[in-house]
């Protein structure tokens, strides 16, 4: 039975609810182990409720659940409960590759871009140990799964009809873009021969070929098109994957939306969540109450604890 749309906006903790990272007093929102696709079927209705909300919304929302719950997901996706609750034929078939295709990869997925994620990635707190290992693990995960993705995705349409290949491409694609973000974004290239192992990436490189050629101009193809120039150790690609890093921590741009000086300067992060910097106390100042990019900085602020 399909789930019922949801009407009202979804915040961190009914997310937290849905993964099992929180306990709700309302018994029918805790979800046991076992239930694996109730569950991911349950959180795509969440995001896509979440969806129709503004960007700045979806990213409060955000923001809060990775301060107070991301070293709490990536635990889960390394310790995977075993779903029990297929009913058709095609979730037999995904029980396959649902290490790497789950309701917590997927909220990674929908999180990967909120600066929290770039902070506990570069915590050396042990709350966040496991993040150094999570490259390795999501590539192993979607080498395992690959194959099998792959034999659904080239087959003939009598064979696979075009939603179900449709659902192993964006399988596919989220796997490979989470992977990307944190190889491109995170991973200096220096360490890239030994973050992800040149046998796990020996059982990639093949796929990411076919895939960026098959799927040319789309989704999959670009994202398996930049994980292809990470892999290969093209030299004169090694400056873009640096330039790319530095944007993205935003270290030499000031958080005020309207302060556009990119500066050489040392700027000084929030020192509440330490994911954003200023050129100037005058810039946080006005950004803690600043709505120009819609919403000021105060809706995004958390301490963690990594």
């Amino acid at each position: 039975m399909a789930a019922q749309p949801i009407q009202d906006l979804l915040w961190s903790d009914d997310f937290a609810v849905l993964l099992g990272l929180k306990h709700s007093i309302y018994p029918n929102r805790n979800l046991p182990d076992g239930q694996e696709f109730t569950r991911h079927e349950r959180l795509m209705v969440y995001l896509h409720r979440n969806a129709e909300e503004s960007e700045p919304q979806q990213d409060i929302i955000n923001s809060r659940f990775c301060a107070l719950y991301l070293p709490a997901t990536i635990d889960k996706l390394f310790n995977l409960p075993v779903p029990t609750d297929m009913q058709t034929l095609e979730e037999h078939e995904m029980a396959f590759t649902f290490s790497a295709h789950n309701a917590w990869a997927e909220m990674l997925v929908a999180v990967q871009h909120i600066p929290y994620v770039g902070k506990y990635l570069r915590s050396n707190k042990p709350i966040a140990a496991p993040g150094k290992q999570l490259p390795q693990l999501l590539a192993d995960r979607l080498a395992d799964a690959a194959p099998r993705w792959e034999g659904k995705m080239a087959a003939s349409r009598r064979n696979v009809c075009d939603e179900e290949r449709q659902h192993y491409i964006s399988a596919a694609a989220n796997a490979v873009q989470v992977l990307n973000t944190l190889c491109t974004h995170f991973i200096k290239v220096k360490d890239r021969e030994t973050v992800i192992s040149r046998e796990t990436q020996g059982k990639l490189l093949p796929f990411f070929l076919r895939w960026s050629r098959r799927y040319r101009g789309q989704f999959l193809g670009d994202v398996s098109e930049r994980m292809k120039n990470f892999f290969s150790n093209q030299a004169e690609r090694d400056e873009e994957f640096r330039i790319v890093r530095r944007m993205y921590r935003n270290w030499d741009v000031c958080g005020l939306p309207t302060c556009n000086e990119r500066t050489e300067k040392k700027l000084k992060a929030c020192g509440r969540c330490q994911t954003v910097r200023y050129c100037s106390s005058e810039h946080q100042r006005m950004d803690w109450t600043n709505n120009i990019a819609g919403a000021p900085h105060k809706q995004f602020c958390h301490k963690t604890e990594y």
